[in-house]
């Protein structure tokens, strides 16, 4: 039946990832994908003609070139099915690198109007997963751009970028929220609105990337080097912080917090935290905030205030941007001396930072708390 195609797409998906000698072509979910109904059919077709061109090759040589390409995200009354191979973690199991396949609903994202005034070149979408593989349902991603798939030719332009919002503000309600509360803050965002002022914070963050001194487009293909990514995604933080900031606005600010809440509360403690790109420039955030009076942090009670910290945030902004401008072209050196400048040590192991001061020991203890927690109680994340 039509009805309960995902469903079993997913499936197939699931147990092609757990099948060690799988081949392209006869793959459950290559099957499946023939058997796509109307609704699914022509990004089912983008990833069987992947599939195609792999032919008999095992699963993991499978290569999403037609997908990254060539996929357009659907607007309603359309709904998306997405097929590819990531390489980037994003299952259950760290480091990860499979075949994952979501089903979602989507919506254009659109800066607010009392956002400074930006040209805009990259189509972005916000969405709401219907049903996911668990690389999607389980693991800490939220976004998805052509550039995290597996590819035979790097991208030099970004074809479409899909965020999920309801994965955004489930973890923010389910991580966040719970560990200021643990640590005596009450949320800047309650559970009610905490969708919204989520994709405000996000588009905030995506507008600082559009402000930065090299167009953005033409930064793709270097971001994809990890120091670069994390110089580009700092950047992209401290802009978007400075704008809402200063805005002033009871909304802005609530934003302004969120966003960077969200980054040092819940990203900077990822799993894998020495090697992620998120947590890297989460962790490096926190290692600004700490000069600056953020926070008050006392036995008993935790102050946050962002106004606090304008002025220090401006100035880095500054620096940043001359470390991005530099780094446009692939240049890593700028970037790595950036980091090692702040006192982080850059190998092999991953990239590490000493954050023993007392709001570093308190967020990374009351995460580690949060995330054993959620641990003990598995979930599917929306």
């Amino acid at each position: 039946m039509c009805a309960d195609w995902p469903d079993r797409l997913i499936a197939a998906v699931n147990l092609d990832n757990e099948t060690a000698d799988g081949r392209c072509s006869t793959s459950a979910t290559a099957n499946l994908l023939t058997e796509a109904p109307p609704a699914f059919r022509s990004h089912a077709e983008l990833a069987l003609v992947d599939f195609a061109r792999a032919g008999d090759l095992p699963l993991g040589d499978l290569r999403s070139d037609t997908v990254a390409t060539q996929f357009r995200v659907a607007l309603p009354p359309g709904q998306n099915l997405f097929v590819a191979r990531m390489t980037v973690p994003g299952g259950p199991w760290p480091g990860h690198f499979g075949l994952e396949a979501i089903v979602f609903d989507a919506f254009k994202a659109g800066f607010p109007a009392w956002f400074p005034a930006i040209d805009s070149g990259h189509s972005l979408d916000f969405a709401d997963v219907i049903v996911a593989s668990n690389g999607f349902m389980r693991g800490q991603g939220a976004v998805l751009f052509p550039e995290l798939l597996s590819l035979r030719d790097r991208l030099e332009r970004q074809s479409f970028g899909v965020v999920f919002l309801d994965k955004l503000t489930h973890f923010y309600v389910s991580r966040v929220i719970p560990a200021l509360r643990e640590l005596g803050v009450e949320p800047i965002a309650g559970t009610d609105d905490a969708r919204t002022t989520r994709q405000i914070a996000f588009l905030a963050h995506e507008w600082g990337h559009l402000h930065g001194p090299v167009i953005y487009e033409e930064t793709v293909r270097a971001r994809r080097r990890r120091l670069i990514a994390i110089v580009s995604e700092l950047y992209a933080d401290l802009a978007g912080l400075t704008m809402l900031l200063e805005v002033g606005t009871a909304t802005a600010k609530q934003a302004a917090n969120v966003l960077i809440l969200d980054r040092i509360v819940r990203e900077a403690w990822l799993p894998r935290a020495r090697s992620q790109v998120d947590s890297v420039t989460a962790r490096q955030l926190l290692a600004l905030l700490r000069d600056t009076r953020y926070a008050d942090v006392t036995p008993t009670r935790l102050q946050l205030s962002l106004e606090r910290a304008t002025a220090r945030l401006q100035e880095e902004m500054n620096v940043v941007s001359e470390v991005d401008a530099a780094c446009a072209h692939g240049d890593t050196q700028p970037a790595r001396q950036y980091l090692l400048d702040y006192g982080w040590r850059l190998d092999d192991a991953g990239y590490q930072i000493d954050l023993t001061d007392d709001l570093s020991h308190l967020l990374r203890t009351t995460a580690k708390k949060m995330r054993e927690s959620q641990l003990a109680s598995p979930e599917r994340s929306v």
